[in-house]
């Protein structure tokens, strides 16, 4: 078994520490990793919140409209709604239009008809 080289660094106390020296190859395969459980972590998280949603769309499917509010017409994961507005403006979702296109995209999301 070949040992791995190791390097020697003092501490703050004036003692020296011996770690391991790793490969390029090791620490781009440790990047690559730690960035694709990340990028599966926001996935998961993500997909749990618009399931979330969806429950909360089909619970709310024969509620009425409440007075000066009107009636829920979507639900959406926050995230979505706040990259949404970074995209379209918050004068997106006065649009009758834009709302009917995204109930369109995202049927599940949906409790009323616009």
């Amino acid at each position: 078994m070949a040992e791995t080289p190791n390097s020697t660094r003092q501490t703050g106390e004036g003692k020296s520490e011996t770690m391991p020296i790793i490969s390029d190859i090791d620490l781009d395969a440790a990047l690559t990793r730690e960035l694709c459980s990340g990028r599966k972590y926001k996935e998961a998280t993500l997909r749990a919140r618009e399931r979330a949603c969806a429950a909360e769309a089909t619970a709310a499917k024969g509620h009425k409209a409440i007075p000066g509010l009107g009636k829920m017409v979507l639900s959406l994961p926050d995230y979505e709604y706040f990259k949404m507005i970074e995209k379209y403006g918050y004068e997106a979702f006065d649009d009758r239009g834009f709302i009917k296109d995204v109930q369109r995209l995202e049927p599940e999301l949906a409790c009323h008809k616009v």
